[in-house]
C-alpha cells in the first residue's frame, strides 16, 4: 500500500485566529456619523427651520476632501465650514457631502468625506458632537469580499502542493 503525504503550506496571521471581541467605539463613532449624513439629508429635502445652522469641521488633510486651495492655506489641518443662509446645491452620498459655499463673495464647491469629520454642532439648540481623527469605517461586505477574493487568489498563486511518496524511505520487508 502507498502512503502519500500532501503537504501544504498555509498562511495564518494570528489575528484571524484570535477570537474577535465587540468594538463598541467603532459602532458609535459610525452611528454619530450617521446623525450627521440625516441632518444633511433633512436640510436637503426641507431647509434649515428656524434658527438651526451647523458648523462643520474637518480634516482638510484626509483623502477625499476637497476644497479650494485658498482654504488650505492656514497652518491649521482642520476646517470649520457654517451651513446656514448661504449655501447651495447640498448633496449628499454614503460616503460624502457636497456643498457650494461662497467665499469672499465667490461661490465654491467643497466635498467632505464623512470620516473625515471632527465635529458637527448645532448651536442654535445646543447639540454637538466630537468625532476621533483618522477614523476609518469598517469595511462593507462588498468591499471585504473583494479582499478576500483577492488574499484567496494570492494564496492560490503561492499554495503549491508537494506529494512525496514514504516508499523510498520504509526499508522493505519480505512477507
Amino acid at each position: 500500500m502507498k502512503y502519500n503525504i500532501i503537504i501544504y503550506l498555509l498562511e495564518f496571521k494570528m489575528d484571524k485566529i484570535d477570537k474577535k471581541s465587540i468594538d463598541y467605539d467603532q459602532i458609535v463613532e459610525e452611528t454619530l456619523r450617521l446623525v450627521v449624513k440625516k441632518s444633511l439629508e433633512l436640510v436637503n429635502e426641507e431647509g434649515l427651520p428656524g434658527d438651526h445652522h451647523f458648523y462643520i469641521s474637518f480634516d482638510s488633510k484626509n483623502n477625499g476632501v476637497k476644497v479650494p486651495s485658498e482654504l488650505k492655506a492656514g497652518e491649521d489641518d482642520e476646517i470649520k465650514i457654517i451651513l446656514q443662509h448661504q449655501f447651495w446645491d447640498l448633496i449628499i452620498d454614503d460616503e460624502k457631502f457636497s456643498v457650494v459655499l461662497s467665499f469672499n463673495g465667490k461661490k465654491k464647491n467643497i466635498s467632505v468625506p464623512f470620516n473625515s469629520i471632527t465635529s458637527f454642532s448645532d448651536p442654535s439648540v445646543g447639540f454637538s458632537l466630537q468625532f476621533k481623527k483618522d477614523f476609518q469605517p469598517e469595511k462593507t461586505n462588498k468591499e471585504e469580499k473583494i479582499l478576500s477574493n483577492k488574499f484567496n487568489e494570492n494564496k492560490k498563486q503561492k499554495f503549491n502542493a508537494e506529494i512525496f511518496s514514504l516508499d523510498a524511505f520504509r526499508s522493505k520487508k519480505e512477507d
